[in-house]
């Protein structure tokens, strides 16, 4: 077996290790959610054959293997294909989103009825354990934008609708205005799929309190 044999043998079966340790965290959001059709289908598909191949690997590996003969030889180079196509598969399918990056869904833009703030929801990671909810504001007669952490129940959102056409809008949330400055009301609606929820929000402190 030529001597560039063993290090290519080594580097697919660390890569393959690699994949599948990134593919177990990713696919989950380092356990956070659980695995949708498409991460089931390449977890049957590439995942367990790779765990299958970097085991028989360390088996060979500690019985100081070598192919002895063509047949031999041509299974070995076809399962180090196989181990470096599985870990282009498992890298590939991963979704950063939800893990690395946050997962944002937010319903459509709206404005107070007193004409003073646009705002919209935005769940953020929905349908995952560390799933939250913001609101974000903007001042419209000064542009300023902020977001408001609030306690909306998401994991309780199993599912949601959205409208995506040309002209229709989500009302997840309706913010009314209070006598006090800057201080409104936020409920949710019929639309985010679960019991009425309402809090105080103060734009000023950037905070929001429940109610109901």
């Amino acid at each position: 077996m030529p001597t560039w044999v063993k290090p290519l043998w080594c580097f697919a079966f660390i890569v393959n290790v690699v994949s599948i340790v990134w593919f177990l965290i990713g696919s989950t959001a380092n356990f956070q959610r659980s695995l949708d059709l498409i991460a089931t289908a390449t977890l049957l598909f590439f995942w367990i054959p790779s765990i299958f191949l970097s085991l028989l690997s360390i088996a060979l590996f500690l019985k100081g293997w070598t192919p002895s003969n063509n047949v031999a030889r041509a299974l070995f180079y076809f399962g180090v294909l196989l181990l470096l196509c599985f870990s282009v598969f498992l890298f590939k399918g991963v979704n950063t989103q939800g893990w690395l990056t946050e997962r944002i869904t937010s319903d459509s833009l709206k404005i107070t009825s007193d004409l003073k703030y646009e705002y919209r929801i935005d769940l953020i990671n929905l349908f995952q354990k560390n799933s939250q909810a913001r609101l974000y504001v903007r001042n419209v007669s000064t542009g300023v934008e902020s977001s408001i952490p609030v306690d909306i129940y998401t994991n309780k959102i199993f599912s949601i609708g959205i409208e995506r056409g040309k002209g229709q809008l989500n009302n997840w949330v309706l913010m009314k205005p209070t006598d006090l400055p800057d201080r409104y009301y936020l409920s949710t609606t019929r639309e985010l799929r679960i019991q009425e929820e309402q809090f105080k929000i103060d734009i000023g402190t950037g905070t929001s309190k429940r109610l109901k």
